[in-house]
């Protein structure tokens, strides 16, 4: 048998065995720590033994057979070669004994039969020694019962008169049971004792060698092996398979990791090895590295000298390191070794204890977690004090786990209304879909007056957030007719925090009932009185009502007061988004895109998806806004990715808007189509985030070529702001809008009409009143005849330059080389489409592949993001796109096109939409100039009427389904 670093113990073994031949019997006591290559030691010198011509009897002693009387001396005579009368004899006299040694147990005497039959016993090995060297081993002999101990010495005191070597193996960790044993061993002049330690570093890398693995066995892994595995040979032996499992062989460098076989081989030292010691194992792992050894002994519930003992048992074991565990790995196997329920008890048995020696509730939630029920008013409170720290730390996943434990432990009814509303404020930061689960039973619990008006208002966030418009408002009543929480002027303090929150419910829920008038009330109240707003909610509902009613500036400085003294947490979030976007709709995009940033970075760091999702959502309106598509595409694609669409709620409809604008701005319309398969709640469009979404849906029909949906899409934000009292052109304007929907139908004289209705309301002031000005300049100007609109679009130019809106830029630079263009200002209408066409590039606008043109005077560059005048011609239509064009252009409206050729009016849209993109027009009164050389005069007064004809022959065919009807 190979042994790896034994040769100096083995020489002693080999030498003693000469002595014993000779004539010289001895004992040898092997010890050492568990696992440390005792038994290899005894099984290789009984081969000697075996070879060297003695008889060789061998046992392994095992604490299951402690009691069992003659135990061990029956495996060493039983198992033995003797010779037949000789067998017999041992077999009864063992049976003899044990009957009598049963006896004694049972009748508290010593019957003489056990002290007259041990010579007998005895005797049949000294017989045998007179015919050749006997060798008894016997291993593990602290296991051993105490009348096989009584026969070993019996032989021990006889060993210079025999030819008898006894080798006894025993783990050193064990307390000394049989000090007898020890006493009257150590004292006869042939008895040695030889202490097995650890492998060194050449042992280590002789049992690679051993593998067959020389080619690996590098100087940094031996060394590695070494330190991990304490020298103990059971623990190296299994790093070494681990390696070779994991493919390790041939590469030295690679980093040493642990695996099954280290923790198995962790498991069985651990029950090879005594109780307390295992015990003293099992609770080192569960306190952690940390707790002062006064604490373990406490847990324990044994003495310092038990605790010290098995401590040096482990370290001499190779599993600990000056008092702790050498590899992580080896902590977790000691872990998974232990029975779950004993586990339970020990975390129990260790939380108490830290939280009686004051730790804190962090460091003895870690244990509660994992323990057992515990019955006690303490333990509910240490888990919810953990849960805020964690919450305060941005530790979430912990702070849900301690308010889980909590729940699951707490029957006081109070207490449960509070873990449900940590609960719900905690999962609302990674995912509010998984905190909505508990939004009925507090619902009921405020409903029935568990809630204060602090923890109701709360509540009602939670509700409005999912579109629970009716138990919200419920809530409220029930708060205003019952008491509040304590405060030193309650009646004044519970009115004013619930106006601020009906306050919110009126500006972020316009669309409820009675919305206008409780954001009258507040207007009027705040006149009257108005009261210091102290909390970033309550500034944030002033900052509401001042960009409705078109405050400028003082947005401006409110929104900036908000974000430089407010930080960052569940509390304050909604507030500073409601700032950011009131920076956007004031046009401090700079500003806006600033802060946005700076927030999320706080938010990604604090790991917070929810707030890094709804600070996603809002820079990517500010991006759109800059005209940088490819950022806010990323934006609004993160937002919903960090929380999944059902986790948004009615606000869904915010990234969902952002990102069909974005898509259909880029061209990418199959992709915009996707993005509104993504459901929307209905009650999103009593919000302002459904105004965002009717608009983009609105702009996509357009650029699909179904301008009639476009329309009822904005006519249907106009119809909505116009009830609610809430007609923010910074935030949807819908009139250009709808406009722009009217030049694809060639409707100039209504497009005007409503261009000019929003410029009149831009030049009435308010946020956002630049960048609705230059948007309605540049629809405006696209109504008019070609000489009145360069001065417009110079000044739309001029706005949205200074404003950053690059998108807008483009356009109108692009309408303005159109207008130079038709004007015949070929050289001017170049320059401005090559300037066009650049910011497109730089907006991430796509620009349609180069066609040849003729160099003329009135030419322009085919490469355009925008269509703009002469760059396509008839001859690239289709038939059917000709003929409907041509009837088009000669005045017929859309119904009469469909009678004439017997198709439906949505395919003459589509037709018509598709030779508009060829030819490069808006309108209808551009296609005579593209389909013949003499201008056709366009109907007048009867294509209104063809208007209201084609959008209801529509609906006959299915074209104004996708209207949403909002109740």
């Amino acid at each position: 048998m190979n042994l790896v670093d034994r040769e100096e113990e083995f020489s002693i073994m080999d030498g003693m065995l000469n002595a014993c031949m000779a004539g010289h019997g001895g004992v040898l006591l092997v010890s050492g720590a568990v696992a440390s290559g005792k038994t290899a030691l005894l099984r290789a010198f009984g081969e000697r033994a075996t070879a060297a011509g003695a008889l060789f009897l061998q046992a392994t002693a095992s604490e299951a057979e402690s009691d069992l009387p003659l135990g061990v001396m029956g495996q060493l005579l039983l198992g033995a070669d003797l010779p037949g009368a000789d067998a017999k004899r041992a077999a009864r006299l063992v049976d003899l004994m044990a009957v009598a040694a049963q006896i004694r147990r049972a009748e508290g005497v010593v019957p003489a039969v056990v002290m007259n039959e041990v010579p007998k016993l005895c005797g049949i090995v000294l017989e045998q020694s007179r015919e050749r060297p006997v060798v008894l081993s016997i291993d593990d002999v602290h296991h051993a019962d105490g009348h096989s101990l009584e026969c070993v010495l019996y032989l021990a005191r006889r060993l210079d008169a025999s030819r008898i070597l006894v080798v006894l193996g025993e783990n050193s960790g064990f307390l000394a049971g049989n000090t007898r044993l020890h006493v009257d061993l150590l004292r006869l002049p042939g008895c040695r004792n030889i202490r097995l330690g650890p492998l060194e570093r050449q042992g280590v890398a002789e049992m690679i060698s051993g593998f067959g693995d020389e080619g690996w066995g590098t100087r940094q892994l031996v060394s590695d092996l070494h330190r991990t595995g304490g020298g103990n040979p059971l623990l190296t032996r299994a790093l070494i398979e681990d390696r070779r499992a994991a493919g390790g062989g041939g590469c030295g460098s690679a980093a040493l990791v642990p695996g099954e076989a280290f923790a198995q081989a962790v498991a069985t030292g651990l029950y090879r090895s005594d109780v307390s010691t295992r015990r003293t194992a099992w609770a080192l792992a569960v306190v952690g590295q940390d707790v002062p050894l006064a604490e373990l002994v406490e847990v324990l519930g044994t003495s310092r000298e038990s605790v010290h003992r098995s401590l040096r048992a482990l370290n001499d074991a190779g599993l600990l390191d000056s008092g702790w565990f050498r590899h992580e790995a080896g902590r977790a196997a000691v872990l998974r070794s232990m029975e779950p329920a004993h586990r339970a008890r020990l975390e129990a048995r260790v939380a108490q204890v830290l939280h009686e020696h004051g730790e804190a509730a962090t460091v003895v939630v870690q244990h509660l977690i994992a323990a057992e029920p515990i019955d006690a008013a303490w333990a509910l409170g240490t888990l919810f004090e953990a849960a805020e720290r964690a919450l305060a730390d941005d530790e979430v996943e912990l702070a849900l786990t301690c308010l889980r434990a909590a729940r699951d432990t707490c029957t006081d009814a109070r207490q449960s209304v509070a873990i449900r509303e940590a609960l719900i404020r905690a999962g609302w930061r990674l995912n509010p879909a998984t905190a909505a689960r508990h939004l009925p039973e507090l619902t009921a619990d405020a409903l029935d007056g568990g809630l204060g008006d602090r923890q109701a208002g709360e509540l009602v966030g939670h509700l409005l957030w999912f579109g629970q418009a009716g138990p919200a408002l419920e809530i409220l009543d029930a708060v205003e007719r019952g008491g509040t929480e304590p405060c030193e002027h309650p009646g004044a303090e519970a009115s004013h925090r619930l106006d601020c929150v009906r306050s919110w419910m009126a500006y972020e829920y316009p669309g409820l009932p009675g919305s206008a008038r409780t954001r009258a009330r507040h207007s009027d109240a705040a006149r009257r009185v108005r009261p210091p707003a102290r909390s970033p909610q309550q500034r944030a509902a002033t900052l509401m009502k001042a960009v409705l009613e078109g405050a400028g500036d003082d947005v401006v400085v409110r929104a900036e007061q908000i974000l430089q003294s407010t930080r960052l947490d569940d509390g304050t979030l909604t507030a500073l988004v409601v700032a950011l976007n009131s920076l956007v709709l004031a046009d401090r995009l700079d500003t806006a895109a600033f802060w946005c940033e700076t927030l999320r970075k706080e938010a990604a760091e604090r790991h917070a998806p929810m707030w890094q999702a709804l600070l996603a959502a809002t820079n990517a309106r500010i991006e759109l806004r800059l005209g940088s598509l490819a950022a806010a595409e990323e934006a609004a694609h993160l937002a919903i990715t960090l929380v999944p669409p059902e986790g948004w709620g009615v606000a869904v409809a915010s990234p969902v808007a952002t990102s069909v604008l974005t898509k259909t701005a880029m061209g990418r319309l199959e992709e915009a189509a996707a993005q509104l398969s993504v459901p929307i709640p209905e009650t999103a469009f009593h919000t302002p985030d459904g105004l965002l979404y009717l608009r983009a849906r609105g702009h996509y029909y357009l650029a699909a070529g179904r301008p009639y949906a476009a329309l009822d899409d904005f006519h249907t934000c106009g119809d909505l702001m116009t009830r609610w009292e809430f007609d923010l052109p910074a935030l949807v304007p819908w009139r250009t809008d709808a406009a722009e929907a009217h030049l694809l139908l060639g409707e100039a004289a209504r497009a005007r009409t409503l261009a000019q209705e929003q410029l009149a309301l831009a030049d009435g002031g308010g946020a956002g009143h630049a960048w609705t000005r230059g948007v309605s300049l540049r629809v405006l100007a696209s109504a008019l005849h070609p000489g009145r609109r360069p001065v417009l679009l110079g000044e739309a130019i001029e706005i949205l330059r200074e404003r950053g809106h690059r998108v807008e830029l483009a356009r109108a630079t692009d309408e303005l080389a159109r207008a130079h263009r038709e004007l015949g200002n070929g050289g001017q209408a170049r320059a401005l489409a090559r300037k066009a066409q650049q910011l497109g590039r730089e907006c991430g606008v796509p620009v349609p592949r180069a066609l040849p043109v003729a160099d003329t005077g009135n030419a322009l560059p085919a490469e355009q993001p925008w269509p703009s005048g002469a760059r396509r011609k008839a001859d690239d239509l289709s038939g059917a796109e000709l003929r409907v064009a041509t009837l088009a252009a000669r005045g017929h409206t859309n119904r009469q096109i469909a009678d004439k050729l017997f198709i439906t009016i949505s395919t003459v849209e589509q037709h018509l939409t598709r030779a508009y993109r060829k030819l490069a027009v808006q309108r209808r009164a551009d296609l005579a100039a593209k389909l013949s050389p003499v201008p056709v005069p366009v109907a007048g007064p009867g294509r209104r009427e063809g208007h209201r004809e084609g959008r209801r022959d529509g609906r006959k065919d299915g074209e104004a389904r996708d209207r949403l009807r909002v109740v």
